[in-house]
This record gives C-alpha cells, sequence and structure tokens, in this order.
C-alpha cells in the first residue's frame, strides 16, 4: 500500500495440518455494515451494550464485533456471553438467509468459550484477530471449524500474506481514513490501500479506520466487500446513525 511507511510483515509460525479455514463458506453481509461494538465508546456495562446490540440488529445490522480493550477476561466473558444471548433472542437473518455473525476481538477463549457454551441458534460466533494477537493457525486449533477468522492487515504484503493463510477467512484493511479510536493508530493506507488488497485477495474484505456515511461508498467503490465502523456509530443516536451508515451503503 503506497500511502505511508511499509509495516513489516509478520510471517505465521507454527502451522498445524488441521489449522485450515473454516468449514463453512463466509459471505460479507448482504448490506455491506459491519458495526463495531466497542466498550471503548459504549462503556462496559452489561445493559447499556446489550440495549446497543439489540438497537443494531433492529436496525438490520448482521454483522457486529465485541471489542472489549483493556477490559479484564471475566468481564470480558460475562459481556459476551450476554450480548450472545441477545443475538440468540433476535432470530435474525439477513436477505440471502445467513444468520447474524458476533465477531470477538482479539481473544480466541473467549470466542472458544461462547462457540462450546451450548447450542447458538440463529446465529454464528467469529474471532477477529490483529497483527500483535496470537496467530490465525494457533487460535484455530482452539475454534470448531465453523467459526471463521478475521485478519488486521495495514500493508500489500500483509493482506498477501493474509490470503495465502488458510486459516484466515476475512481479511480486514486500514486504517483507509484517520481514526481516533486507537492510541497508536497505523498509517493511513487510504482508497488506494483498500484497492491493492482487493488485487491480492479473494476472500472478504472489509475496510476500516475513520468511515462514516459520507466515506463508506467510496471504500466499497474501491473494492472491499464491506466497511467496519467504529466512531460514526453515535451512543446517543445510534439507530439513525447506523440507519444513515446502511443508506449510504444501499
Amino acid at each position: 500500500m503506497s500511502e505511508g511507511r511499509e509495516v513489516p510483515v509478520r510471517r505465521p509460525s507454527g502451522r498445524h495440518p488441521a489449522a485450515g479455514r473454516s468449514e463453512r463458506p463466509l459471505r460479507p453481509p448482504s448490506n455491506r455494515l459491519y458495526a463495531i461494538v466497542d466498550t471503548g465508546s459504549f462503556g462496559v456495562e452489561p445493559q447499556t451494550v446489550t440495549t446497543a446490540v439489540r438497537v443494531l440488529l433492529d436496525c438490520g445490522a448482521r454483522w457486529m464485533q465485541l471489542r472489549a480493550k483493556g477490559v479484564p477476561d471475566l468481564a470480558a466473558w460475562r459481556l459476551a456471553e450476554t450480548v450472545g444471548r441477545v443475538f440468540e433472542e433476535a432470530q435474525a437473518t439477513d436477505g440471502e438467509g445467513d444468520a447474524p455473525l458476533l465477531w470477538i476481538n482479539d481473544n480466541a477463549a473467549i470466542a472458544a468459550a461462547l462457540t462450546a457454551s451450548g447450542p447458538r441458534a440463529g446465529f454464528r460466533v467469529g474471532l477477529h484477530l490483529g497483527q500483535d494477537d496470537l496467530p490465525p493457525a494457533a487460535a484455530r486449533l482452539s475454534l470448531p471449524p465453523d467459526c471463521p477468522i478475521g485478519y488486521s492487515t495495514h500493508s500489500r504484503g500483509q493482506a498477501v500474506e493474509a490470503e495465502a493463510d488458510p486459516a484466515v477467512d476475512a481479511v480486514a484493511v486500514g486504517p483507509v481514513f484517520g481514526t481516533t479510536t486507537k492510541e497508536r493508530p497505523d498509517p493511513v493506507v487510504g482508497l488506494a490501500g483498500v484497492a491493492e488488497a482487493r488485487q491480492v485477495t479473494s476472500k472478504p474484505l472489509i475496510g476500516i479506520g475513520g468511515i462514516d456515511a459520507d466515506g463508506a461508498p467510496r471504500v466499497i467503490e474501491a473494492g472491499a466487500d464491506a466497511v467496519a465502523v467504529v466512531s460514526a456509530l453515535d451512543p446517543k443516536n445510534l439507530a439513525a446513525s447506523c440507519r444513515r451508515l446502511l443508506q449510504s451503503l444501499a
């Protein structure tokens, strides 16, 4: 990705013959929205978070990530379990019949526990990993075969590696625009970076970083299958901000 410095590629290590992609093909959300419920924006109170999740599901969000950076594992697990129950209650599918997908950010143990804690009717659980997290091939060993793994990339080289890694089901690329949701964000890749990632991967591609309703269509035009949004989801006016995003992607 030509804008900014090239981020070093971390090559996957410790591959295992069983560490392949999830057994069920992963399709991007039909409405192209990947909503991130960040405890940094919504807080850690279960009632507040689950209310936000219900609103997003009611508005039509079908891919959603629970991001609980800095939250102790026990509290993060209880939050994920509670959010999972909201997904079960929703019983919502998209226009193509796919059940909602709840992505757990960073924490492979919580994703594995959530999928193993009992039958999950009406939704799926996925795991999203960053470059500094457990390698996808290692995480795959603890996950059921139908649990997809998403992986963050910040350069063309990393996108090439993600495409070649059989443990990765979806590739995120960014930050596309400047973002304030991370303390030490990677260099901006721009729309050109999205286009370069599209050239090197056939897996579902998610643009992330500083994307709002105005920028979302441009990210799709650049080659992304979906856009992940954080700050564009206004906790004080959540339904309206979600609908505006969906309208911009329609």
